[in-house]
C-alpha cells in the first residue's frame, strides 16, 4: 500500500511541473518575427506605391477621355480649352461634373492629393502631377 501512495503522489508531481516556454524561446520567436516583418514592409509599401501610381495613371485616362467626349459633344456649352504643360485642378475640370461625366471625387489625383493633372499635348493625355 506504500507503493501505490509514492507512486500517486510520483504522478501528481509530474503534471504539476510541466515545463512552460522559457524567456529565451519567447525571445527567439519575437526576433523571427521581427526579421520576418522588417523583410515584408518594404514590398508592401513598395507596392501600395505602385498600385497608387497606376490607379493615377488610369484614372488621368479617363479624366482625358471624358475631356474629349466633353469637348466633342459640348453639352450646354461646355467645353475645356487646354494647354500644352498646365496644371489642371478638380476645380479647372469641374464642367466634367456639371456635365454629369463624373462625381468631383473622380478627379482626385492618386499620387498627391494636394495636386491635379497635367496636360502634355504631346503625348494627347493627362499625367497625375507628382
Amino acid at each position: 500500500m506504500m507503493t501505490e501512495n509514492t507512486n500517486t503522489f510520483k504522478n501528481s508531481s509530474k503534471r504539476i511541473m510541466r515545463r512552460g516556454f522559457t524567456l529565451i524561446e519567447i525571445l527567439i520567436v519575437v526576433v523571427i518575427l521581427g526579421v520576418l516583418a522588417a523583410l515584408v514592409i518594404p514590398g508592401v509599401v513598395g507596392a501600395l506605391s505602385d498600385a497608387n501610381t497606376s490607379a493615377a495613371s488610369a484614372r488621368a485616362s479617363q479624366i482625358t477621355t471624358m475631356v474629349t467626349r466633353l469637348n466633342q459633344f459640348k453639352p450646354s456649352g461646355a467645353s475645356i480649352t487646354l494647354t500644352d504643360g498646365q496644371d489642371y485642378s478638380a476645380t479647372n475640370l469641374a464642367a466634367l461634373v456639371t456635365a454629369k461625366y463624373c462625381s468631383a471625387d473622380d478627379l482626385a489625383n492618386q499620387v498627391n492629393s494636394a495636386k491635379g493633372w497635367t496636360w502634355n499635348a504631346a503625348s494627347n493625355k493627362f499625367t497625375p502631377t507628382p
